[in-house]
């Protein structure tokens, strides 16, 4: 039980003893109740005020604090239901796995355990050393022959060693003072730790970059990100290689295992059995698993994938290891006699699990591995860009139309825009049209550096896990990972600034209700957002209790660039746009009769490295009547 929570209950104990003396009347019980009930309420929610208000309660007297009681007793009920939600569990922390706002945040629990660790290492290190100096000093004694006990200084020493010098050194209040110092450092951080599902989903995601990217198990266990079998150079070649341990490995293919994703348990398992068998003997003392452990859940999983044959292989192997487990005994047994009749000679392929149900998740997972292109809708296979040498200006404005084919450029292609603003004229808009149908434009520089920080600033704080429309409900999803915060327009001026630029660009009006506020978003591990549409399909949508119609348009803008990966892909419309750090990609959602447009049909793509953020704004229909008005073709 947390301190705030007992000391609700014994406040309530207390308060409720002095009602049953007579001590207090019911009309001061329930002002106290009154008062703390509040200040527990505030406690609860974390305000600092709160500590204020209780040290001032402290400074007035005893007598005078009962008086005022007294007079309060009207607060009772409010202070009975503050009570009552003090004793509520606090807020859950925020994933870790799900934003690297949060990851670079545990980064500091870690720094302050480092401290601990080294203050421990030193005092324990000074320690051995004179527990070092007290062997060398006894061994000598033991080897010198003229050392003998009938010297009655060495008999007296002798027994003064045995009968308390030796119980000192074996139960040293050091060593515990040390090892108690080492615990309080990490009751200090307890709070800040990931949790089982933080491990769960950072394993989670380094399965989606392996199948998203079709990444070599074996080269990200050696810190190489390679696309599984080919020459092609890494997808990202990190300053500094890390490696994963065989623990490691072993946890992904647990976390697959436990969920009967056999495919990936497999691989992983595999690496871990391979790595395991390298350093067997050797123990590291951050180590949970063992190379018995990899054998067995490997040895099972085969099993399960219907290879019965390495099965009885790898349980023949684990025996040797440990030859008494009864279990994996029987196990070899059933094996054998399957083998005998004949069953489970020929493996199964193993199929990769589609736990999202994602119908296009090949053209998917092509346009990830190909940003800046579009992947030929004939096989599959990669269209690539001829070269195109445009004027040195034109390549800086226009870097994605740039690396298209010259017949591609006829309707694309980069321009200056005022779209008729007055807020335009002096600074026009870095238009790059991306696409034509659906309308896809990149604004260049549309945000500055010190805006992009600003934003991110005031979201931080404010970061929750975000979630998808359910039916009329919202939830998290496995699909979707990423936390995010809105901000209203009067958060600070650079999002009202914001809102005006947005404005001016669309030529859009966005006063409430036709907008929504700012949503801001920071990818987690592997974050990503697979195929949706922005727009609502179903009149159930949450979207339409803004009484504002449909998202008519999204505008999203980068306010951080990555190393590798999470790039915005249009999976019906065949192509995908990079991260383009302080840019704005905008499109419509709908076409001008209303219905939505099926080609918008997108993904974020995971991110493979880096701290991806962006800001999303979403226009509604209603209000934009007569500034995006239907065509004349009634299927347009």
């Amino acid at each position: 039980m947390r301190a705030r929570e007992l000391g609700a209950l014994v406040t309530l104990g207390v308060l409720g003893a002095l009602l049953g003396r007579g001590a207090l009347g019911i009309p001061e019980v329930l002002g106290a109740l009154g008062v703390l009930g509040v200040l527990w309420v505030l406690l609860a929610l974390e305000v600092p005020g709160a500590l204020r208000a209780l040290l001032g309660l402290g400074a007035l007297g005893v007598l005078e604090v009962l008086g005022v009681l007294g007079e309060l007793g009207v607060l009772g009920a409010l202070g009975v239901l503050g009570a009552l939600l003090a004793l509520l569990p606090p807020p859950a922390p925020a994933e870790t796995f799900s934003a690297m706002l949060s990851v670079r945040g545990a980064l500091g629990a870690e720094r302050r355990l480092l401290r601990r660790l080294r203050s421990y290492l030193r005092e324990e290190n000074a320690r051995l050393r004179r527990l070092r100096r007290f062997y060398e000093k006894v061994q000598v004694l033991h080897q010198d022959p003229e050392a003998s006990v009938d010297n009655p200084l060495l008999a007296f020493s002798l027994i003064k060693r045995l009968h308390s010098d030796w119980l000192n050194i074996i139960y040293s209040d050091e060593a515990t003072g040390n090892a108690q110092a080492l615990h309080a450092g990490l009751r200090e951080v307890e709070q800040e730790l990931p949790g089982a599902e933080d491990l769960d989903g950072a394993a989670r995601a380094l399965m989606r970059l392996q199948d998203v990217y079709a990444l070599s198990v074996k080269g990200l266990a050696n810190g190489v990100f390679q696309r599984s079998g080919t020459d092609h150079p890494p997808l990202y070649s990190p300053g500094r290689r890390v490696s994963l341990s065989a623990d490691d490995c072993f946890h992904v293919g647990k976390v697959a295992y436990d969920t009967g994703d056999y495919y990936h348990s497999i691989t992983w398992l595999e690496e871990a059995v391979s790595l395991f068998r390298l350093s067997y003997g050797s123990w590291n003392p951050e180590d949970r698993s063992s190379l018995e452990d990899a054998l067995d859940h490997l040895a099972f999983s085969y099993f399960m994938a219907g290879n019965v044959s390495h099965a009885l292989s790898l349980s023949r192997e684990f025996l040797h290891y440990d030859p008494s487990n009864q279990r994996v005994t029987k196990n070899v047994a059933k094996y054998e006699k399957l083998l005998e009749m004949g069953t489970g000679v020929s493996a199964r392929p193993l199929r990769r699990p589609n736990s999202t149900r994602l119908q296009s998740r090949d053209a998917y997972e092509e346009l990830c591995q190909h940003p800046r292109g579009q992947v030929g809708l004939a096989g599959g296979a990669m269209v690539t860009p001829q070269p195109l040498c445009p004027p040195a200006p034109y390549a800086l404005l226009c870097p994605l139309s740039s690396q298209l084919a010259p017949e591609r450029l006829l309707h694309l292609g980069c321009s200056y825009e005022t779209n008729s603003s007055p807020y335009l004229l002096l600074q026009p808009a870095k238009k790059e049209m991306v696409r034509i149908r659906p309308y896809v434009a990149l604004y260049h520089d549309f945000i500055s550096d010190a805006e992009a920080e600003t934003i991110k600033g005031l979201a931080g704080p404010w970061l929750q896990r975000s979630v998808v429309a359910s039916g009329e409900k919202q939830q998290k999803a496995e699909y979707r990972i990423s936390q995010s915060a809105w901000l209203k327009d009067t958060a600070d001026p650079v999002v009202r600034a914001l809102d005006r630029r947005i404005a001016a660009i669309t030529g859009l009006d966005l006063r409430p209700p036709y907008a929504e506020y700012l949503q801001v978003v920071n990818y987690g591990l592997g974050g990503h957002y697979e195929p949706h549409f922005d727009h609502a399909t179903s009149r159930k949508s949450p979207l339409y209790r803004m009484k504002s119609g449909n998202r008519i348009a999204t505008v999203m803008i980068y306010l951080s660039a990555v190393e590798a990966g999470g790039s915005t892909a249009f999976i019906y419309a065949n192509f995908s746009v990079p991260v383009v750090k302080n840019a704005a990609l905008f499109w419509w959602n709908l076409r001008k009769n209303g219905n939505g447009d099926g080609d918008t049909l997108h993904a974020g793509c995971p991110v493979l490295a880096g701290d991806k953020w962006v800001a999303n704004k979403w226009i509604h229909e209603h209000g934009q009547e007569f500034r995006r008005p239907c065509g004349a073709d009634p299927g347009d």
